[in-house]
């Protein structure tokens, strides 16, 4: 009875923060985030403006390895917490997660989870495979609605968007939720026709030089894309140095989080189907 005891106590004390199936994974990223909340503290991370905030952590952790598939593990959808290795995209919500704290302590586990679960699903609600905000104009739209971001793009010279989205479901068969459950296209289609009701603006990649200079650190960069059917291929975080935009980034071609070496209109510039840029302003939060 004395061991049963034990073992249901640390069951317990691991539930909060369960997020993947096995024991071992929770210990790895709460003993990641406890390093990073000595680190949060120490910087005074959590008197940083949000803009300032962004790049702090996501500076932390400059060497984390790229992995593609994390948030794919689970047979039906589930939150994923995972802080050892990132795509561009888990890199950049989780950052933004820690980001909106207001301390940083072991107490606030729960509230880092519940940011991720807002930023990564639609009304912050997990129902099913197609609640995940698979399409970044859509997640930025979404952020925009939550007051968590502003869409400046327009404002910052941007034109109207060209691409519609239909890849996800033009390619269901090479995911394997909707291989498991074909139902859940036709939802699918149905958010891509809501997507492609917008009217969303870019920065063509020619014209960011001359407006790199109205990107603030801290802003979020997706990257827009010519492939028909999609609508960015990237996202990252901007980083100015010395008067000049840099990309802070989980990179597939660098296999970690790294910043890139060119300036963002170079680095655009350099990768033949990108097509411009979209930017998403992150909006300082009133902590309760």
């Amino acid at each position: 009875m004395k061991n049963l005891v034990i073992l249901f106590l640390i069951t317990f004390s691991f539930g909060a923060f369960a997020c993947s199936p096995a024991d071992s994974v929770y210990r790895k990223d709460q003993t990641l985030l406890k390093h990073f909340f000595e680190y949060a503290n120490k910087k005074e991370i959590a008197k940083l403006p949000i803009n300032e905030k962004v790049v702090a952590i996501g500076r932390y952790f400059l060497e984390t390895p790229y992995v593609g598939g994390t948030l794919d593990i689970n047979p039906q959808e589930k939150l994923v917490v995972n802080l050892r290795e990132f795509d561009c995209v888990t890199f950049v919500d989780n950052v933004i997660a820690l980001a909106r704290l207001d301390k940083y302590e072991e107490q606030s586990i729960p509230q880092f989870q519940k940011n991720l679960q807002e930023i990564r699903y639609r009304n912050g609600k997990i129902v099913d495979y197609t609640s995940r905000l698979h399409y970044s104009s859509d997640w930025l739209y979404e952020m925009t609605c939550l007051n968590l971001l502003e869409d400046i793009t327009k404002e910052k010279g941007g034109i109207p968007f060209p691409n519609k989205v239909s890849f996800i479901s033009q390619n269901w068969k090479k995911y394997p939720a909707l291989i498991q459950d074909s139902t859940l296209v036709t939802k699918i289609i149905d958010i891509e026709k809501t997507i492609n009701g917008r009217t969303y603006y870019y920065i063509p990649k020619e014209k960011v030089l001359p407006f790199a200079g109205q990107i603030k650190t801290g802003d979020i960069i997706l990257i827009t894309t010519k492939k028909k059917g999609l609508d960015t291929a990237h996202v990252g975080i901007a980083i100015e140095n010395e008067g000049q935009i840099y990309l802070l980034h989980a990179s597939v071609s660098d296999k970690k989080v790294s910043v890139t070496t060119e300036t963002l209109p170079d680095y655009l510039q350099r990768i033949t189907s990108h097509s411009g840029i979209m930017i998403g302003r992150l909006i300082n939060f009133k902590s309760n």
